[in-house]
């Protein structure tokens, strides 16, 4: 959304007596979310195409392929280059670092690609980004403000971290009055006291975080933070693990926690549960309804005293009801991202499931076998294996299966000829992208995975295959051509 538009209709709404938006990023990802495309239509959005996957077109690099978008009439950056050095990189992004305020939206850096769609390939992507791309951002915008207080705030794993209260300032189109400090040694290393004056800034132009203080301005009376040793949510006593640089409450039970958990679970990337809001879930929790998420499936018996709470009603308790059975539905890696296991993101959690068709072939396994997949370093292997060693949660998980919460994967909804198959694919394929071989697959039931193990069933080989090919070999996996594998679905 140009800064042009936003202002204009801003002040449309403000002239017609609605409320108004406080920037153009929250402005455009608000319009994204709303149901209908008529309140849609009429807001100044704007759309740039930045890629192009196709079977029909078959272009060596990147920048050919943005080359063909504009002329086929998609709306391109315009402001593209094609680097051959990485000095000319860093030149290009200090230009538009000084230059950002003459495009006529905001921007917070450039993305770097590699030009090959042959290398793309074979890079690959990662859980939450392609390995050929990165984001090289400019400096963050900061303004001075004061140090009011820190607040310690606990995440939904017990994680505790000091949040700064501060007094309001405007930052990037935003007025900021919390900022994030990560762990106490953060604050040490910013020899950070109460009543400074300190510079906040928004990493990407979005988080706003406290980066520095102003020395010159420090009051004579100015504290030094002293770190709490019981939790400010229950009492216990915390912990900060060895090699860590947080502070852990381990009382499972802690009501923050127990929030957390809750709005983990029912977020729109993980249960979906509409209507579980962060407002809904200290209601239920402060009234005793739910203290874990397979209580969520048994709120249906409370129905009678639902609808006769405050702002609540029989139509509200019966969406937000609705909505938790429908969530039963969700896939395996979604149901695994919404448990909450300590370092299992969604990225995690999808390759965990492609890996593992259910629950209880996950749970059985010790953390040096969990290691074996790509992706899963020592970190997550550990977690997952105390996750699923704790009592507690081997309950939860009873509970949520008896409620009829998928905890296997399904087969593809296609023909279903490649279900409870694992692939894996490596080098360039003669007529298939990675992209395209990889919904082929799924279309047909099977599983893609990022790397060779001993569960997978074939590895998919093109030309200049790498050391999957030879780690394939070593465990005996079938080998197959892109035509022996099209002969599998035909």
């Amino acid at each position: 959304m140009d800064r042009q538009d936003f202002a204009a209709m801003n002040k449309e709404r403000e002239a017609e007596g609605e409320k108004t938006f406080i920037n153009p990023r929250n402005a455009t990802a608000g319009t994204l979310k709303l149901q209908d495309p008529k309140i849609v239509a009429g807001r100044p959005i704007n759309f740039t195409a930045y890629a192009l996957y196709t079977p029909g077109v078959r272009s060596a690099t990147h920048f050919d392929n943005l080359q063909t978008l504009e002329r086929l009439g998609f709306p391109v950056g315009r402001h593209r280059r094609r680097c051959r050095t990485i000095e000319q990189v860093i030149a290009f992004r200090n230009t538009w670092e000084q230059r950002r305020d003459s495009v006529p939206h905001d921007i917070d850096g450039i993305v770097v690609k590699v030009d090959s769609i042959a290398h793309q390939e074979r890079l690959g992507t990662i859980a939450k980004s392609p390995r050929w791309a990165i984001a090289y951002k400019f400096a963050s915008r900061g303004a001075e403000t004061v140090l009011t207080g820190i607040a310690l705030q606990v995440g939904r794993v017990g994680t505790v971290t000091p949040v700064a209260e501060l007094q309001p300032v405007f930052v990037g189109g935003t007025t900021v009055s919390r900022a994030t400090l990560h762990n106490v040694d953060y604050i040490q290393e910013l020899d950070l006291r109460l009543g400074d004056t300190v510079i906040v800034e928004k990493g990407g132009d979005v988080i706003p975080k406290v980066s520095g203080v102003v020395l010159e301005k420090r009051p004579s009376l100015a504290r030094p933070f002293v770190m709490a040793d019981r939790c400010p949510a229950c009492g216990t006593r915390l912990r900060r693990p060895e090699g860590e640089a947080s502070y852990v409450c381990e009382n499972s039970e802690c009501p923050a926690q127990v929030r957390g958990r809750i709005e983990h679970f029912a977020q729109r990337g993980a249960m979906d549960i509409e209507g579980l809001g962060e407002a809904v879930v200290d209601q239920l929790v402060s009234l005793g309804l739910v203290e874990n998420v397979a209580d969520l499936y048994e709120l249906h018996r409370h129905r009678a005293r639902l609808e006769g709470l405050e702002r609540w009603g029989a139509k509200s308790t019966s969406n937000l009801l609705d909505a938790i059975e429908r969530s039963k539905q969700q896939p395996f890696h979604r149901v695994l991202f919404a448990l909450g296991i300590r370092h299992v993101g969604a990225g995690v959690a999808r390759v965990l499931a492609e890996h593992f068709r259910s629950i209880d072939d996950l749970r059985s396994l010790k953390p040096d076998e969990l290691q074996d997949i790509p992706a899963i370093g020592p970190a997550i292997a550990e977690s997952v294996s105390s996750f699923f060693a704790d009592r507690h949660n081997r309950e939860i998980l009873r509970r949520l299966a008896a409620a009829g919460v998928r905890l296997t994967a399904q087969p593809g909804t296609a023909a279903g000829k490649l279900a409870g198959k694992t692939f894996v694919l490596t080098g360039t394929l003669p007529t298939y992208t990675r992209e395209e071989a990889k919904r082929l697959i799924e279309e047909h039931g099977g599983v893609v995975a990022s790397g060779v193990s001993s569960r997978v069933h074939y590895l998919v080989v093109g030309e200049e295959a790498g050391s999957k090919l030879e780690k394939a070999r070593k465990l005996n996996i079938p080998l197959l051509t892109e035509n022996q594998l099209l002969d599998m679905v035909r």
